[in-house]
């Protein structure tokens, strides 16, 4: 017969158990709000490159067309971007004359500041009065900046963004 004195049980205990549960709730209470910025950079950052990658495939698509093709974004709420083939061709509703639209609920919590209006020729030139702004809950923003030659460039207007020049 064996003694139970000599053989304890294998396992945990519940008090064991308890504090083990308090450690990882308190540790995931610290990690959540660095998860919720890290989700709203990741998104700012999605919206510039989304829109720096329709300006450049526009630039394209006007030589290939061999017509001037435009982008025009809307900074009202909700603020929206479109590509289409005359001016003027506002983002809130579909139209005929767009190609392409994009809709602030791609981007939850990301601000457009300001309108743009682009025109892209069939040479690859661009017309630009000024570039697009994202901002964030927290006050990071990106830039999309449009060379005269329709080349677009993203740049950190306010946030430390390892990756990104400054503006």
């Amino acid at each position: 017969m064996r003694h139970p004195a000599l053989h304890p049980r294998a396992g945990l205990t519940l008090l064991e158990l308890a504090i083990t549960l308090a450690i990882v709730a308190v540790l995931g209470a610290l990690a959540v709000p660095t998860l919720g910025l890290r989700m709203e950079r990741q998104r700012l950052q999605h919206a510039a490159e989304t829109l720096a990658g329709d300006i450049a495939e526009t630039r394209f698509e006007a030589a290939r067309r061999g017509q001037a093709l435009h982008l025009l974004a809307h900074a009202d709420a909700p603020w929206c971007w479109s590509v289409a083939v005359a001016p003027g061709c506002a983002c809130g509703d579909p139209q005929p004359c767009q190609m392409q639209r994009v809709l602030a609920a791609d981007f939850p919590g990301v601000r457009l500041l300001g309108d743009m209006d682009l025109r892209l020729d069939p040479g690859g030139n661009a017309s630009l009065a000024q570039g697009a702004t994202f901002e964030t809950p927290h006050g990071e923003r990106l830039r999309v900046d449009v060379s005269p030659l329709g080349r677009p460039r993203i740049c950190a207007a306010a946030g430390a963004w390892p990756r990104l020049p400054s503006c």
